[in-house]
């Protein structure tokens, strides 16, 4: 029955051991290089980011900025065509002047004309003498003749007086005309002249506005160029990143084949080393007996168990100062280093560091396996109140009652 446990506590045993060898491999260390690289990564992606949103922010400016000058040159062709309506309304203007220019030196030469005329009528009649009129008038057959050469007469004054009134008449009309002509034009002129500026001022707005444009474009190019490098950049360090981590990857890898090798090397010796152990429930060195089933029964951890009881193997075994050998003699902390060794544990080498290491329990919860803590001494909690331990050069490697001193303390390890 005993060999049947003592291959169950192998089996388990060697689990723990591939366990413990494996975890490291399946943990995530930070690797300083990688970690490097990937905030170097982070950075130029941010950087990138900035870029990206300068960019958009360039685009919506510049396209505000476009709209703004489509407006403007809508504004401006208005205006364009505006300022050459009035240039052509001028032309119409100065043409009609130019009419209104000869029809009024038309209308002063017909004026003298008849000016002209009536003054030698009028000279005529006083050179002749007003006899000359009566006789006319005398020399009428009748009276009916006679009144009607006196209207003829009255007539012909009537005439001459009512055409240079006429010819007066269309003169001052005429000069009135090319009056209001030219003060047409010259509202024109005042017109266009308002246009050409705003003309002018909308062209310079245009041009700044151009400027503007181009300022953007020009910001909007290099930014894209400077996003081109951040993405290369971005492109290289992934790669980089991909790289340290795959040599992070084989490097773990080695490291955890190694790490399965050493625990099954420690495996193996474990199994050795209960393989060696005795076949019989107790174990004894004079009158120091202990029954090692005592082990099995308590409560605990199985690799507490196992670590007890291949601590009772060296039963009998020498003490010796400062020694660190379960079989050519050790002193008590080094009996706790090399039975923990045994198992892939590395715990301090003095009883006074061992007061530290892993957890404190009370006594009653003490279990096979946990390091029991005196002045100047420690020994192997084995279950039933006992203890082994390397206790003195007389004694040897033996079994005493965990009470025979007052514990310190009490440190689980595993």
């Amino acid at each position: 029955m005993f060999k049947r446990m003592k291959k169950i506590i192998a089996a388990a045993l060697a689990v723990l051991m591939l366990c413990s060898a494996l975890m490291p491999a399946v943990s995530v260390y930070a690797d300083p290089a990688i970690d490097d690289a990937k905030k170097k990564r982070d950075e130029t992606q941010e950087q990138l980011d900035e870029v990206n949103a300068t960019l958009e922010e360039l685009a919506e400016e510049q396209a505000s900025v476009e709209d703004e000058i489509d407006e403007m040159d809508d504004a401006l062709t208005e205006i364009m065509g505006s300022v050459e309506a009035l240039r052509i309304q001028t032309e119409n203007k100065e043409a009609e002047i130019y009419e209104a220019e000869l029809r009024y030196e038309e209308a002063v030469e017909t004026e003298r004309s008849q000016y002209e005329a009536m003054k030698v009528r009028i000279r005529y009649m006083y050179e002749q003498g007003d006899t000359t009129y009566l006789a006319l008038l005398m020399e009428s057959k009748g009276f009916a003749e006679m009144l009607t050469k006196a209207d003829y007469i009255e007539e012909l004054y009537e005439y001459d007086r009512n055409m240079l009134i006429s010819y007066q008449d269309t003169v001052k009309e005429v000069a009135e005309l090319k009056a209001q002509l030219e003060e047409e034009r010259l509202e024109l002129l005042a017109i266009t002249a308002e246009y050409e500026q705003e003309q002018a001022y909308m062209e310079g707005v245009i041009s700044e506005l151009q400027a503007v444009a181009a300022d953007y474009k020009s910001r909007i190019s290099k930014a894209k160029a400077k996003a081109g490098e951040y993405a290369k950049l971005i492109a290289q360090q992934n790669k980089e990143i991909k790289r340290l981590e795959e040599e992070e990857r084989k490097r773990k890898e080695e490291e955890a084949r190694k790490k399965a090798e050493e625990a099954e090397r420690k495996r193996r010796e474990a199994e050795e080393a209960l393989g060696d152990a005795p076949e019989s429930g107790q174990v004894s060195n004079g009158n120091n007996t202990f029954d090692i089933s005592v082990i099995y029964n308590s409560k605990g951890s199985q690799l507490g168990k196992n670590i007890a009881a291949y601590g009772c193997k060296f039963i009998g075994n020498p003490y010796v100062p400062g020694g660190t050998s379960l079989t050519n003699g050790c002193d008590c902390s080094g009996f706790v280093f090399s039975v923990y060794k045994a198992f892939g544990y590395t715990v301090p080498r003095t009883s006074y560091q061992l007061r530290s290491a892993g957890k404190e329990v009370s006594a009653s919860n003490a279990e096979p396996g946990d390091v029991v803590c005196y002045p100047g001494h420690v020994g192997i909690y084995i279950g039933g109140g006992m203890i082994v331990h390397a206790s003195t050069q007389k004694t040897g490697i033996k079994v005493s009652y965990m009470n025979y001193r007052t514990p310190l303390t009490i440190r689980r390890i595993i």
